[in-house]
């Protein structure tokens, strides 16, 4: 049986690549003899793993002279205005040289690496004997990484096995760094998957935010275009997941003790599951995405989708058998499409039926039956 090694930070924190590496592993464990390496190893999986699924967690938060130089910065130059940049380098340094040293001595007992992450795949590509046999995996949207990780690193994709990457935009650029390159979407999985149709009449008045509450995620526009909702007042608006963003959401409903906002905080996939259930409306409003896990599995369960035309992911997912995609940042058409929705029940209906529809051509068969063609080579 063949041996894979994924590698990535952590399994201790809720977000999109570490539901769909999960996912990936579990359906991939009766086939493949997996490993999954996490780095980051303060924190419990609060993922639900295949007892097949071996795991090697290690500290590199531990790394000794990187600790030490980031605590330096804090003490001496904590006016320098780019401080957690450098920290951060720091950090990935120190990530360098544990998972390098950790490889040296281990890689030998896997016939194939795939990293999760873009800082881990410029790190593995610089790697003579691990780079050729590793596939990067790559969730971002390809313009991310700043001059370091873009400009510098990127290049070095040159080197190793191939890239996976999960949307079509992407294609051009990966291909010119590295040949062997492959789009393969993201498997949804259980609980989603398995859902059956639930009509609106057994539905909440429910519109669902589900994202990490960072600017990027733009958290803030959602609250203001259903700020300027009309005839709402049997409506919510639900927001889960947590972030920086959290005081201003806390900050806003207590001054709006009547905006019918809540903040329910992370929530594990299965709950997550539940209140797509219960919502009518899956609303994204991101910067950017690289895929858009969540409206896939609010298909599964019967939402209507109402989602920015933001770079990279959702063009690919929202049409009109599902829902409305809106061009970025206009928070006008938004808030007429969420408008319409909420006064036209028979189109609400409509959607609501044909979303579910459309979810059955995201079914992970296909997206199985490519991965284990690529991992058999």
């Amino acid at each position: 049986m063949k041996k894979l090694l994924f590698i990535t930070y952590s399994l201790g924190k809720s977000g999109g690549v570490q539901t769909v590496l999960t996912n990936l592993m579990n359906e991939l464990c009766t086939q493949f003899d997996i490993t999954v390496l996490c780095l980051d190893g303060n924190e419990e999986f609060i993922y639900d793993l295949n007892s097949k699924i071996k795991t090697v967690v290690l500290n590199s938060f531990g790394n000794t002279k990187s600790y030490r130089s980031m605590v330096f910065i804090n003490q001496y130059f904590s006016w320098l205005p780019k401080k957690q940049n450098i920290k951060n380098y720091i950090y990935q340094y120190g990530v360098y040289c544990l998972l390098k040293k950790w490889l040296k001595k281990n890689h030998q007992n896997y016939d194939t690496l795939i990293s999760c992450r873009y800082t881990l795949s410029s790190m593995l590509s610089t790697m003579k004997g691990i780079n050729k046999k590793t596939w990067t995996w790559e969730h971002i949207n390809y313009k991310m990484g700043g001059f370091f990780w873009y400009t510098i690193m990127r290049p070095y994709y040159k080197y190793l096995k191939g890239i996976i990457y999960i949307n079509k935009e992407s294609e051009e650029h990966y291909k010119k760094i590295n040949p062997n390159s492959f789009l393969i979407y993201n498997i949804i999985g259980d609980p989603f998957e398995s859902m059956p149709f639930i009509s609106c009449e057994d539905k909440e008045n429910t519109i669902l935010f589900v994202g990490r509450l960072h600017p990027e995620k733009n958290i803030r526009e959602i609250v203001e275009i259903y700020s300027n909702l009309k005839n709402k007042e049997s409506w919510k608006l639900k927001i889960i997941g947590d972030g920086p963003e959290k005081n201003y959401l806390e900050n806003y409903i207590q001054e709006n003790p009547h905006s019918n906002i809540e903040i329910e905080g992370n929530k594990t996939k299965e709950e997550v599951c539940d209140y797509m259930k219960k919502s009518k409306i899956l609303v994204l409003a991101s910067e950017t995405e690289a895929f858009g896990l969540v409206l896939v599995e609010s298909m599964f369960c019967s939402n209507v989708l109402v989602s920015y035309n933001c770079e990279f992911g959702p063009s690919h997912i929202v049409n009109e058998n599902n829902g409305f995609l809106i061009k970025h940042h206009d928070k006008e058409d938004f808030t007429n499409k969420l408008q319409l929705l909420i006064n036209n029940e028979a189109l609400l209906k409509k959607i609501n039926k044909s979303s579910y529809d459309e979810s059955k051509k995201w079914k992970k068969d296909n997206i199985l039956t490519k991965w284990e063609l690529l991992l058999v080579r």
